[in-house]
């Protein structure tokens, strides 16, 4: 009964482990140049709660044996603590992660060249680059030679 168990308990945790890592890399895998800025945010941020778990999962790991627990009630022990752990992540990330998220949202925008905070089919395309290249450099000369003036 005892290798039934540790053989449940084992592939309960790599199922779970398997699945949140699936949903994961879909989430970061569906970013793309289309993708708006609440898209790319709430994909970081379901990589760093992940990334959370795993310290956490690994912190307990260190410092709980499992020799003691060889009864049924510890598959439903580690049922509930894994829950608890992926909420514990997710509110460390919401509640700290916010400098780190912004850093990952902003580099991931840079990396898709995605301006705003919509995807780039909502927002106009119809300028042309080189007139508003040309109202730039009129409003930027105008600045200038009123402060040299």
């Amino acid at each position: 009964m005892d290798a039934l168990n540790n053989y449940l308990q084992t592939s309960y945790a790599t199922q779970s482990a398997s699945a949140t890592a699936n949903a994961t890399s879909a989430a970061v895998g569906k970013i793309n140049s289309d993708s708006s800025e609440e898209e790319i945010t709430e994909a970081v941020k379901s990589f760093e709660t992940f990334m959370m778990e795993q310290v956490i999962k690994q912190m307990k790991e260190t410092f709980t044996s499992d020799d003691d627990e060889d009864d049924t009630m510890s598959m439903y022990k580690d049922l509930y603590m894994d829950s608890a752990i992926t909420e514990i992540a997710s509110q460390l990330v919401d509640q700290l992660g916010d400098s780190v998220t912004d850093d990952f949202v902003q580099q991931i925008m840079r990396n898709y060249g995605i301006t705003g905070t919509t995807s780039p089919t909502n927002e106009n395309t119809d300028l042309d680059a080189e007139v508003v290249s040309d109202e730039i450099a009129d409003t930027n000369s105008t600045t200038v030679t009123q402060v040299l003036a």
